[in-house]
This record gives structure tokens, sequence and C-alpha cells, in this order.
């Protein structure tokens, strides 16, 4: 994956942004770096205190 591709196109907030990602007005994931492009999931906590599973997307550093 290059720096500035679009990882993923989304309607919503359904992919969360990790690190080396950035989100887009349209709430598209681009990526910042080149690298390999990882899924993970995990708890968080919403503001009126529900534990909900997100997945986030995060790009690893290409191994030179």
């Amino acid at each position: 994956m290059s720096a500035g591709e679009v990882l993923i196109r989304q309607k919503g907030y359904w992919y969360r942004p990790g690190a080396n990602t950035h989100v887009g007005k349209d709430w598209t994931i681009h990526a910042s770096m080149d690298g390999m492009v990882v899924f993970s999931k995990k708890q968080m906590k919403k503001f009126n205190g529900k534990r909900e599973h997100c997945t986030f997307v995060r790009v690893e550093p290409a191994a030179s």
C-alpha cells in the first residue's frame, strides 16, 4: 500500500482509523505512509458507558 491510497471507502463510521492512517471528510480512510494494511478488533467504551466492538485499520511500515 502506498501513502495516500484509499484503504476503505465507507458511509458512516464502520471502521476506525488506526496508526498511520487518516480520515477524509466523507469517512474514507487513507494510508499516511507506505506499508502493509492490518485490521484489528478492540472494545471501546461509548459516551453512554456501553461497550462496543470496533474494527481498527492501521498501516504497518514496510520492512526495508
